[in-house]
């Protein structure tokens, strides 16, 4: 009886491998526009690539940009899968499949918040294929088991009540208490959109994420740190300890923003990016 047992528990395991293979496999929506040196903007939890519209406009009259729906999120279909954990090194391998299949061999490599860690285990693993990097309201450091608990109970939550309670509590501390109204229903309404079961794969795959600070500090590659002044998710002590780490670092603290800042002050934020990295801008 064990043994029959165990060999049902090992299949349900293999299945459910299969099955989150074939999901991480399917087709990647992104969008590409512009010329110049490829840049990748990698979006927050729990949002989509929607979130880096107030950047395209600007942007893309000075580098390439490539936006993604990562594995779950927006256009991004999840069939196969129950809400187990996705790693940020799974989803770094979404952004060397898109890089992949534009043959483009190596770009500027960018992320806010969630999309910094996606960032960084990408610059672990491909560290060749990447030209500089833009750490975004984000952080080096591993989670604490205090910090993974509470994860893994809202990815819990998540799944068995719904994302109501979690978007509530996510919007109450997302942004500066200046963000407009028209900021607001516009992160709000991005967020209602995601699916349960790809929110709390993102949350359980955070809490798996190992620390990167070592990568920083012997790295001489250009890395722009961009962090909101009034962050109430991650503190900005977290991007003062990155720069304070990384050799050729500049780091950007943008007033009356919070823990997205490139969505709430896109245009410090843009100018940042091209001081930092538009060569003909020099």
């Amino acid at each position: 009886m064990n043994k029959i047992k165990y060999v049902l528990v090992l299949l349900m395991f293999i299945f459910s491998s299969l099955a989150k293979a074939a999901a991480l496999n399917r087709a990647i929506p992104y969008r590409d526009l512009g010329q110049g040196t490829p840049l990748v903007l990698i979006h927050a939890f729990p949002t989509d690539q929607e979130l880096w519209v107030p950047q395209i406009a600007e942007l893309k009259q000075h580098f390439r940009i490539l936006t993604l729906d990562l594995w779950g999120f927006g256009r991004h279909i999840t069939s196969g899968t129950e809400g187990q954990a996705v790693t940020m090194a799974e989803y770094a391998e979404e952004v060397k499949r898109l890089l992949d299949t534009l043959h483009i061999q190596k770009a500027i490599i960018g992320g806010e918040s969630m999309g910094g860690y996606i960032a960084l285990a990408f610059f672990k693993k491909y560290p060749d294929r990447v030209e500089g990097l833009i750490l975004s309201d984000t952080q080096s450091i591993a989670d604490t088991p205090e910090v993974k608990a509470k994860r893994e109970i809202a990815a819990a939550n998540i799944l068995e009540n719904g994302p109501a309670s979690f978007i509530q509590t996510f919007m109450s501390k997302a942004l500066s208490p200046q963000a407009s109204k028209q900021t607001q229903q516009y992160l709000q309404t991005m967020i209602e959109a995601q699916k349960p079961t790809s929110m709390a794969s993102a949350l359980r795959g955070m809490a798996l994420r190992e620390d990167t600070s070592a990568l920083l500090a012997k790295t001489t590659l250009p890395i722009l740190i961009i962090t909101g002044k009034e962050d109430a998710l991650i503190s900005p002590q977290q991007s003062q300890n990155m720069h304070a780490l990384a050799k050729n670092s500049k780091l950007i603290i943008i007033p009356q923003a919070g823990h997205l800042s490139n969505l709430e002050q896109p245009i410090r934020w843009n100018q940042a990016v091209i001081a930092m990295f538009d060569k003909g801008n020099v």
